[in-house]
């Protein structure tokens, strides 16, 4: 039987937010409960990985639909696509207790949405584009008047007892 990773994404309306930050603390707070965590970053920026003159970029050049790089340390895939993948369809490749996701901003998930004082005064969790029931908090480093649970950005280790008290143990 396929075992079936716990969601979170981790979104918020402009970079510069401490989204990653966040995240990498999150991950190294939930392996240290235990937890085995996956990341699942999106990039609008067409990112490359294959690098001019390696034999992976020559693969691909030449036409192969798949090139995967191995050592005995980390594996990567490169699949050319011709679409945006799915979300499910990438969630798929994990086997991990937990996945983080960031930059997903309209997905069915449960959300964390990170807010930092002078960044932004706009919050997805107000925008109607969205789907507001996926908005279970917001992370920020300023008091809030919302109708959702506010967190401490800065207090890591609340924000993961919120994940797994309302994340990972309904789940």
């Amino acid at each position: 039987m396929e075992k079936s990773s716990i969601v979170v994404s981790i979104v918020s309306t402009k970079s510069n937010t401490g989204k990653t930050t966040l995240i990498e603390n999150l991950i190294s707070v939930l392996k240290e409960r235990g937890y085995s965590v996956g990341a699942l970053k999106h990039d609008a920026h067409k990112f490359d990985i294959d690098k001019k003159g390696k034999d992976s970029y020559r693969f691909s050049k030449a036409g192969a639909d798949n090139v995967v790089i191995a050592s005995s340390e980390k594996m990567a895939m490169i699949k050319i696509l011709n679409e945006e993948p799915r979300i499910e369809d990438m969630l798929k490749l994990f086997e991990q207790d937990i996945v983080i996701m960031e930059g997903f901003k309209n997905n069915k998930y449960p959300k964390i949405e990170v807010h930092r004082k002078g960044v932004d005064d706009n919050l997805l969790c107000n925008d109607p584009f969205y789907d507001m029931s996926t908005f279970l908090a917001v992370a920020s480093d300023e008091k809030l008047d919302l109708d959702i649970d506010i967190l401490d950005l800065n207090n890591v280790a609340g924000i993961c007892d919120y994940i797994e008290k309302n994340i990972i143990k309904r789940g």
